[in-house]
């Protein structure tokens, strides 16, 4: 059996070549550059054998630990297309003991495990420095690899079983994006002198602690043993192979459950009552803000807007590397995370699609339209600024921070709502159609969604230069009596653009009702 999946995973590598044309050069070119880059690696810590202990253990398990956690975060954005996911077999009458067991030694043979294969060999040679460290280096380099195999192979499950149920369909497009935008700082803090260089204290700090990880334990084993810590390389190697053996303990329990367990249809949800629209009432704001609301907390294209929101405190790393004091870092994140909130809404009519007829064709005034769809970024938005304040302040070191925060913050949330009142009327461009994923943005947007985006962040900048500008004077000049003015001007300028925006907008809603289902239509 093990040597029938071997052919088959054979046959279904060589069906990636003799594929469409394109398709086989995109193949080749990328299973080339991956092990050029192998090879490249392999080199590098091979040329690092007479380094210190010290300076190759700050390359290579790093280098190792990253290799390692790619091979967790990419099967699980990949997983529902895996060719030898064990539910695909499931029909064959094979043993559950000769179906793992073929599908992991399948599994070996591709051009990402080979990839870290030629790597292991390369922190191999590293390590060749004496008897017991080469036996070490071996050990776990074959240990790495197993770890990368049986990683692919649990992750692929696990994202095959998740990512394909339509209930979590874009659950592969936000592990995406939070590996892009975790990647932004990484680069951030590895192009930094202080990170590159091996002898730094940072850099022997983050091999430290990668070793100690499940996906970087196998590679650090030789390391400590090299620089003459016994008792380290045998606590790391025994936590190498417990992870092995964990790994291969979930591939045994997957495959058991895909023979055993028979895949049912997925069930709708049951709710009781009409939820908010019980909660608010029936009037036309009330209506409109528990529709609102039910978008917000239901439709993916509202939950990956918002989600967005949570990443920007990220900003604040490659801001320190650059130089930036840490503590001036804490005040840069809540503002852009107000600014952000306020514009979320700005193309709120496109996201209703046809469905935008409802609120044309109920007659309520386009005020009352206007004000329930800003009610869920108000309510969340307020309470999570003056928390956000807080924590700032705190981070800052200085409680003058407070009152110039929140004044900033709501001036940029306020006036941003207060300006999508009004884009949102008159500028709505096509966006993602309600089921879509929400990263399949449609092409016709054109030069109306320019227009619109760069409206809304230049006008909200525009209404914050105020607040700003005080707060600059709270921080430099002294809080007196510059931060109070800072919160009573930014709260004043923020409210008075959203209350304008509210009746601009339902002024303009109630004239445009019949464009805005012409445009409903395009999207």
């Amino acid at each position: 059996m093990v040597a029938q999946l071997l052919r088959l995973r054979a046959d279904l590598l060589a069906g990636e070549v003799r594929g469409g044309a394109r398709r086989s050069v995109l193949v080749v070119l990328g299973s080339l550059l991956g092990l050029v880059a192998a090879v490249a690696i392999a080199v590098v810590a091979a040329d690092l054998r007479s380094a210190s202990p010290d300076a190759a253990r700050a390359v290579v398990v790093p280098v190792g630990t990253l290799l390692t956690f790619g091979f967790t975060i990419v099967p699980l954005v990949v997983g529902r297309s895996d060719q030898l996911d064990p539910r695909r077999f499931a029909v064959f009458g094979i043993g559950r003991k000769d179906l793992a067991v073929g599908l992991g030694v399948a599994g070996l043979v591709g051009v990402p495990v080979v990839a870290v294969a030629v790597v292991a060999v390369g922190q191999s040679v590293t390590w060749a420095r004496g008897g017991g460290t080469a036996v070490l280096a071996v050990v776990g380099g074959v240990l790495a690899v197993l770890t990368c195999a049986l990683l692919v192979r649990v992750a692929s499950t696990v994202g095959s079983r998740l990512i394909g149920q339509h209930r979590t369909r874009d659950a592969g497009w936000l592990v995406a994006l939070v590996i892009v935008v975790l990647g932004i700082p990484t680069v951030s803090l590895l192009l930094d002198s202080g990170w590159i260089d091996p002898a730094s204290t940072p850099a022997q700090r983050v091999a430290e602690v990668a070793g100690w990880t499940p996906w970087g334990a196998a590679w650090a084993v030789p390391a400590a043993a090299a620089a003459g810590d016994a008792g380290g390389a045998f606590l790391e190697l025994v936590v190498a192979v417990a992870v092995v053996a964990l790994l291969a303990w979930a591939w045994w329990a997957q495959v058991g459950r895909a023979l055993e367990t028979v895949e049912g249809r997925s069930r709708g949800r049951r709710y009781r009552g009409l939820g908010w629209f019980d909660r608010l009432g029936s009037a036309p704001v009330a209506a409109v803000a528990a529709r609102a609301l039910t978008y917000w907390g239901r439709d993916p294209r509202y939950r990956t807007s918002y989600l967005i929101i949570v990443f920007v405190p990220i900003v604040v790393v490659p801001l320190g590397v650059a130089g930036v004091p840490w503590h001036w870092t804490a005040l840069v994140p809540l503002p852009l995370m107000a600014l952000i909130a306020g514009f979320l809404p700005h193309n709120d009519v496109s996201y209703d699609n046809t469905a935008v007829w409802l609120h044309v064709a109920s007659g309520a005034p386009g005020w009352s339209d206007r004000l329930g769809r800003v009610v869920p970024v108000l309510t969340v938005g307020v309470p999570a600024l003056v928390a956000g304040a807080a924590v700032s302040a705190w981070l800052f070191g200085d409680p003058v921070a407070f009152p110039v925060l929140i004044g900033v913050g709501a001036a940029a949330l306020l006036s941003g709502l207060g300006l999508s009142s009004v884009v949102s009327v008159l500028l709505p461009y096509p966006t993602v159609r309600p089921g879509d994923h929400p990263f399949q943005q449609p092409q016709a947007a054109g030069v109306t969604a320019t227009v619109a985006q760069s409206t809304m962040v230049l006008g909200t900048v525009v209404c914050s230069v105020p607040a700003v500008w005080l707060a600059v004077l709270a921080l430099t000049d002294g809080p007196d009596p510059w931060a109070g003015w800072t919160l009573v001007v930014g709260a004043v300028v923020g409210v008075l653009v959203l209350t304008v925006g509210v009746v601009v907008g339902g002024r303009l809603f109630d004239r445009h009702g019949p464009d805005l289902l012409s445009a409903a239509q395009r999207n």
